[in-house]
């Protein structure tokens, strides 16, 4: 298994946050990484003390059976944009899903564990 930590010197990755809303307990957070390091996003807002619902990693590492999708990670790409290496053409795709988390439908969504 591959973790990753904030550790003092030069920075190597940047994700800017943007708070978008809160609700019942919960937090809504825009991330734009200008760099894309390995769990980037799961560290950032582990370390800011806000760690993304459902990660089984991050700030601690937290054991479940392989298979297990009852809790998934609430991390969702809305867009992904990237220049394409081969073409040189800019590429950009959209999702429509929305994070169970944020809706407000029974289940474990709205306990009290992670």
């Amino acid at each position: 298994m591959i973790c990753a930590a904030e550790v003092p010197g030069p920075v190597n990755a940047v994700t800017h946050v943007e708070l978008l809303g809160e609700r019942a307990g919960r937090a809504r957070y825009r991330l734009v990484p200008e760099t894309g390091r390995t769990h980037q996003l799961r560290v950032h807002m582990a370390g800011l003390g806000v760690p993304i619902l459902g990660d089984d990693l991050y700030p601690v590492l937290t054991e479940k059976p392989l298979g297990d999708f009852t809790r998934p990670l609430q991390l969702l790409a809305r867009t992904l944009e990237f220049r394409d290496p081969v073409t040189g053409r800019d590429r950009a795709f959209g999702s429509e899903i929305r994070l169970r988390a944020w809706d407000d439908h029974p289940g474990w969504l709205h306990d009290t564990g992670r």
